[in-house]
């Protein structure tokens, strides 16, 4: 699935990792006489207790469907990995934990010298991390420190090593794994893919001197693509296979959310419903970043997971009533939007007028103006509004490239140097309300329910609008009735996104959101004295 969260965009700099020293050797002998056992989490639930059930289409494959009605924020699946493996493309990271290294100062594994965090990783002798049989099977692959770059090019064979080395190690998590979709005959035909994998992976692993048959490595690759989560809450630099999570169905509204639990053992995936489900419901999740525009989140699909969506987001040129990919007509300022969103070659054209915009102009815009929108540093509250006020009249106010700047600004007004939430004007404060306001108006579509976009912008509403209620009520320019109102409407926020981020991992970002959000409708409750009873 490789469903993202929605997270900061992060530079890296990168240099040629030559003459690298400090390097220190992990002890990792304690954990050589077999692997650390892991508790599972319980996955074969009677069959009265389960919630959903598997049925097929010629159209959607396998995918899960409601088997009684189930409530928003049900557990829906939880189950552990069957592997975990490092992202295509990471950096350099920590086998045992996926903790991106230092590359001037790397501790190695005094097993098979690859690269660790600390000789006290704990991922060290789990099969979720650098388990001891992938330490035995890579001692005879010694690593280069002198070419860092062709060192974090390994990396890409190590998830479908990984996936391998579980037919001797472990035949039960094989057996699951083998039973999810690698789609061998699109990825063959591809020009792309198929090449790629066999450079970086199946080249790489003849070279390790390791026997694996090359079909069974592409199919491993396959399931990997088609079927992996990205995982960890400090970043993407983990996927992840799960069993019965893989056959969630696919839509650019999803209709559960998920976490994976990086300090439990099995690291498991939590699969919760976001909006109630009847009877009968599909439920599915989104494959691609819901804050993009049908033409991105298509290609992505048809790319990375092998079809063309074809869901009511996608197949509706406004998305839903959301305009997210619409232009401004630079005649008449209505919108622009695609004649039919499910054939890319289709014209765009106005609401309105006449005008009418080539499919191949529109792919150029788009490009112009994404290029221009990532050279913005992820901190630079002045670069994201100049962005708003210099496409103003060339994007619409809920174009997804907006959204993405809003996002950003939704969280940085209140938490970066000269735009501290107690420091901050009230024209940047409302500001800061308009933005959140603007944001829940879509996200209430796109991702709707007890999703964590919604958590997490509901948490900073909050906080410009306690701000305001404050300084108002301290210079009595409010009312008792006005003050108890606003406080009601802060109250409800903080509730929701308390529930929401409840359900994340307690110390992750999310998690200690949430704890900030019980904390400040604690605290609100002390003005309970001076107006009475707020809810």
């Amino acid at each position: 699935m490789n469903k993202k969260s929605h997270k900061k965009k992060k530079r890296r700099n990168r240099n040629d990792g030559r003459n690298k020293e400090n390097i220190i050797e992990a002890d990792v002998a304690t954990k050589q006489n077999g692997d650390a056992k892991e508790p599972q989490i319980e996955q074969d639930k009677p069959k009265q207790d389960l919630c959903y059930e598997i049925k097929h289409s010629d159209v959607m494959g396998r995918y899960l469907v409601a088997t009684r009605d189930i409530k928003a924020g049900e557990v829906i699946i939880e189950a552990p990995a069957v592997v975990v493996g490092p992202c295509s493309g990471c950096g350099l990271i920590c086998l045992g934990c996926y903790r991106e290294l230092d590359e001037t100062s790397l501790t190695k594994c005094v097993g098979c010298k690859w690269p660790l965090c600390s000789s006290s990783c704990q991922g060290l002798g789990k099969y979720t991390g650098h388990s001891t049989y992938e330490c035995e099977t890579l001692k005879s692959v010694t690593p280069d420190y002198s070419n860092i770059e062709d060192l974090k090019d390994s990396y890409q064979a190590l998830a479908p090593l990984r996936c391998l080395l579980l037919k001797k190690e472990d035949p039960d998590k094989w057996a699951a794994l083998s039973a999810m979709e690698a789609h061998n005959d699109i990825r063959r035909a591809r020009g792309d893919i198929w090449p790629m994998n066999d450079r970086n992976v199946v080249q790489r692993l003849k070279k390790w001197d390791l026997e694996y048959d090359e079909e069974e490595i592409h199919t491993v690759c396959g399931i990997l693509e088609v079927n992996a989560f990205e995982v960890g809450v400090s970043g993407a630099n983990a996927r992840a296979l799960y069993d019965e999570a893989y056959l969630l169905a696919h839509d650019c509204t999803p209709s559960t959310t998920h976490t994976d639990a990086e300090g439990r053992p099995a690291r498991p995936l939590t699969v919760r419903a976001s909006i109630p489900h009847r009877a009968g419901d599909i439920i599915s999740l989104c494959y691609a970043y819901t804050l993009q525009g049908t033409l991105k989140r298509r290609e992505h699909l048809r790319l990375s997971k092998f079809f063309e969506c074809s869901c009511l987001r996608c197949a509706d040129p406004t998305e839903l009533g959301t305009a997210a990919s619409a232009f401004r007509c630079p005649r008449c300022g209505a919108r622009v939007l695609p004649a039919d969103p499910l054939r890319a070659p289709a014209p765009w054209r106005c609401a309105r007028c006449p005008y009418e915009m080539a499919a191949a102009a529109v792919l150029l815009l788009l490009q112009r103006l994404t290029d221009e929108y990532e050279q913005i540093d992820a901190n630079d509250v002045a670069g994201f509004e100049s962005f708003l006020t210099k496409y103003r009249n060339v994007l619409h106010d809920s174009h997804y490239l907006f959204l993405s700047a809003k996002h950003s600004l939704s969280q940085l007004y209140g938490k970066v140097s000269d735009f501290m939430i107690h420091e901050m004007s009230e024209e940047q404060l409302n500001r800061k309300v308009e933005i959140c306001r603007d944001l829940m108006k879509v996200f209430d579509v796109i991702e709707p329910g007890y999703s964590r976009l919604r958590g997490i912008t509901l948490y900073e509403l909050h906080a410009p609008l306690m701000v305001l209620t404050t300084r108002d009520f301290e210079r009595k320019a409010i009312t008792k009735e006005n003050l108890r109102n606003r406080l009601k409407e802060i109250v409800s926020y903080l509730s929701e996104s308390a529930l929401i981020l409840g359900f994340e991992p307690r110390h992750s970002p999310e998690g200690l959101m949430a704890g900030a959000a019980r904390h400040a409708l604690s605290k609100i409750k002390t003005w309970e004295h001076i107006i009475g009873k707020i809810s």
